[in-house]
């Protein structure tokens, strides 16, 4: 397994539960883990949930990184049909049944997600695993495998037409379009 460098490198696709599974990249040819330090674990959820005052417990790093492989399991259960093993569901559930952060109505009348004082990893594990919750249990055939080469990403179609294809279309989407339009381009020159 390949270790990201400092800048994290981190991505998100619009599901929070799925945004942690994205860091562990390249599952399916040469993973490399992005949550490597209890620091990149507090940059993820600050970037992620919400800003995280606090050192992050180096205990709490590997219960992250449990959650989010039951939180893929369990994605890739439902992206096959079949169903959750116990463990997983145990998993997600019992971080789902935590303490979740808070909303606070701000000075301009918009919303600040904080989360909650002496337990702000907690917390915010806590709100993806209430995501995951809601995204397992919905199964409208939405969560899907990125099919770019060698990204085995999950995301969830938000797509009116429900027929998207890729995790991003600005990163894998792009690459197969121009790898396609490039093979088109060079089948069709003369030789002469």
């Amino acid at each position: 397994m390949t270790v990201a460098g400092r800048d994290g490198g981190f991505a998100f696709g619009g599901r929070l539960s799925l945004d942690l599974t994205w860091t562990l990249r390249y599952r399916a040819v040469a993973p490399t883990e992005l949550l490597v330090r209890p620091e990149d674990l507090r940059r993820w959820i600050s970037a992620a949930v919400a800003p995280v005052r606090a050192p992050v417990d180096p205990g709490l790093l590997p219960e992250a990184l449990r959650l989010r492989e039951a939180i893929h399991a369990a994605a890739r259960a439902v992206v096959d049909d079949d169903l959750v093993r116990e463990r997983d569901r145990r998993t997600v559930n019992d971080w789902a049944a935590r303490p979740s952060p808070f909303v606070r109505l701000d000075r301009s009348g918009g919303t600040t997600v904080l989360l909650r004082p002496g337990a702000e990893v907690e917390s915010a594990l806590a709100a993806v695993a209430a995501d995951a919750v809601d995204l397992l249990a919905t199964r409208d055939g939405r969560l899907r495998v990125c099919e770019g080469p060698a990204c085995s990403l999950l995301f969830h179609d938000a797509s009116r037409p429900g027929r998207r294809r890729w995790c991003s279309t600005e990163r894998c989407g792009n690459r197969v379009n121009t790898t396609t339009y490039r093979r088109r381009r060079a089948g069709g020159r003369s030789t002469s």
